[in-house]
This record gives structure tokens, sequence and C-alpha cells, in this order.
């Protein structure tokens, strides 16, 4: 099956206490430090481009390999909610695609 490119962004100026973001989600088995994201111009949005192929999955920004992670709220827009857990939503088709850049507040 072929893959596009998504890319997830985050805005990170609000957040202290980390040193590397992270995008975990059902593509990569929650895996926790498997995506780091990076900040290569410096301007507190980091962001990871990853091959996936079209499917619908869940997702959530973290540091430091879980040290921390976002807190959604269940209800919200672009979420789902399993098992207790509240995670962010993203259907891929056949084409890339950019993120809108996700804001964090200081509760990851």
């Amino acid at each position: 099956m072929a893959q596009v490119n998504v890319t997830f962004r985050v805005d990170m100026q609000n957040v202290t206490g980390f040193t590397t973001p992270e995008v975990n989600g059902t593509f990569n088995g929650w895996c926790g430090n498997c995506n780091p994201m990076t900040d290569a111009n410096g301007d507190n949005i980091w962001e990871v481009t990853l091959p996936l192929s079209a499917g619908s999955y869940e997702y959530k920004f973290s540091a430091d390999s879980w040290g921390s992670q976002e807190n959604l709220t269940p209800g919200s827009s672009c979420t789902v909610t399993n098992f207790g857990y509240t995670n962010r939503s993203l259907a891929v088709s056949t084409s890339n695609i950019v993120l809108p850049v996700s804001t964090i507040s200081s509760t990851i």
C-alpha cells in the first residue's frame, strides 16, 4: 500500500522542563521516543514528517519518552476517547498532509 507524508507540528512555547517532544500513536505502537520532533529554526514549533498509509489513526504529543504528555478533553473536536484515554484523531487519504500547528499548554 502506498504511503503519504504526514507532517505533525506542535507549538511548545508555553511548555517548560522538556528536552524533546515526540508524536506517538497507533501508527508507531505508542512507542515513546520512536518519532522525536525537531525545531530547526528555533521558533518553538516542533515538527516531524512520517510516511503513513491511508487509514484512521489516533495520536498524542508527549515529551522525553512519555516523561510528560498532553492532556486532552474528552469530546473536543478531532479527538476520540477509548478505554479511558483521549487522543487526537487523524484520517489519512492519498495526499500528503501538513497538519495545522497544535498548541500545547504547560500541562504536557
